[in-house]
């Protein structure tokens, strides 16, 4: 046992003695042979994903950001690939376009959920309730967005002419953080801006590097890090105190106040103006993973949004019955694989089905096809 471990320390020794002294020749070595990959070449790739992120996902004067019009683009999300495409007016649609009834014109809105993060146009909720309608559908959601948004890109498109007899609001649970903490009305003007005290974290720079004198072992550490994560990826979205969905079970502070307060005062607005236009609203919720977790049928996500539908909507389109319906009969964790992309708060295929298997039946203007 001695002898072992004398054998176990001199091997230590020497191998920390190679890397200080010739690691990072021996690492650029193997670089260079492609039998590992750089730090460089990982963000090289990083990059090229942002590069094509950035040239279809852009800034709006009005309502701060969107997608590029005329768009077919190949996308990534969770390192799956599928194809974005998006019409004249930059919103997500099916790559072949068809003629359609624009008398009952519905929008739907939302954030990433309705988007469709992941999967092709066809296989996400709303596309394939634009496959089974005969009226116009335009899918105005785009990733990150709020009841701010809503407001005003609607506005935007319908003083602009756009004929519309029917708004969807699939509203998400992360709205109200995005209504406290990141978005605000502009000082000069009432379009959309980010909020001050909403600090993006610093990008890192890659030229200041902190000197490491064991490049191997450094290495090694990070590669064990990167299988960590691919065998159990990190947990953080199942957690209680996620930010971006604990609000309906935990206790209210004054930034859950201020993110309801404004979230009602949007879509309030949003009312009074399709009113005005003669244009019916919907409000759809639904729940993410943490719902299940932590939560029950009977959110405040649901209750607030029911409340608040009573004497303003046409349907208020409760989804939560689809995702509670096995709560308490199977696993909660077996629920979110069954509805949600692994790993991800997002829908999976399944669960887009059987949102768009609900919404199909609501009747908002032009009949469907059976």
């Amino acid at each position: 046992m001695r002898s072992f471990f004398v054998i176990f320390v001199i091997s230590l020794i020497l191998f920390f003695s190679i890397d200080i002294v010739i690691g990072n020749k021996i690492l650029n070595h193997l670089y260079s042979l492609k039998i590992i990959q750089s730090p460089e070449g990982k963000k090289f790739k990083l990059d090229k994903i942002k590069i094509k992120e950035r040239s279809y996902r852009v800034k709006n004067q009005y309502f701060h950001h969107t997608l590029k019009p005329n768009t077919k683009i190949e996308s990534s999300w969770g390192g799956s690939k599928y194809i974005t495409c998006t019409d004249k007016y930059g919103f997500r649609s099916a790559c072949q376009m068809i003629d359609k009834d624009t008398n009952n014109s519905i929008v739907i809105i939302g954030d990433s959920f309705t988007e469709g993060l992941g999967y092709d146009y066809d296989k996400t909720f709303v596309g394939m309730f634009d496959n089974y309608k005969n009226s116009k559908i335009y899918n105005m959601a785009v990733t990150s967005y709020s009841p701010i948004i809503y407001y005003n890109k609607i506005k935007y498109y319908i003083d602009n002419g756009l004929d519309v007899k029917h708004v969807i609001v699939f509203i998400d649970i992360s709205d109200i953080d995005d209504e406290s903490n990141v978005y605000q009305k502009c000082k000069n003007n009432n379009f959309v801006c980010d909020k001050k005290n909403f600090n993006k974290k610093p990008k890192k720079n890659y030229k200041d590097k902190k000197k490491i004198y064991f490049p191997i072992f450094n290495k090694l550490q990070e590669e064990t890090k990167n299988l960590k994560r691919l065998i159990k990826p990190k947990d953080y979205i199942y957690r209680k105190n996620f930010h971006r969905s604990s609000w309906t079970h935990v206790e209210q502070n004054k930034e859950i106040e201020e993110g309801i307060k404004n979230s009602l005062k949007y879509m309030t607005k949003l009312y009074d103006y399709l009113s005005k236009n003669n244009i019916s609203l919907s409000i759809a919720v639904y729940p993410h993973p943490g719902q299940i977790l932590f939560d029950d049928i009977n959110s405040k996500q649901v209750s607030l949004w029911k409340d608040y539908c009573e004497l303003k909507c046409k349907y208020f389109i409760n989804l939560f019955p689809i995702f509670f319906k096995d709560k308490g009969k199977i696993d909660d964790m077996k629920i979110i694989k069954r509805f949600y992309i692994k790993n991800d708060i997002h829908f999976n295929e399944i669960g887009n089905k059987e949102i768009f298997d609900i919404i199909k039946n609501y009747e908002f203007g032009a009949p469907g096809r059976s």
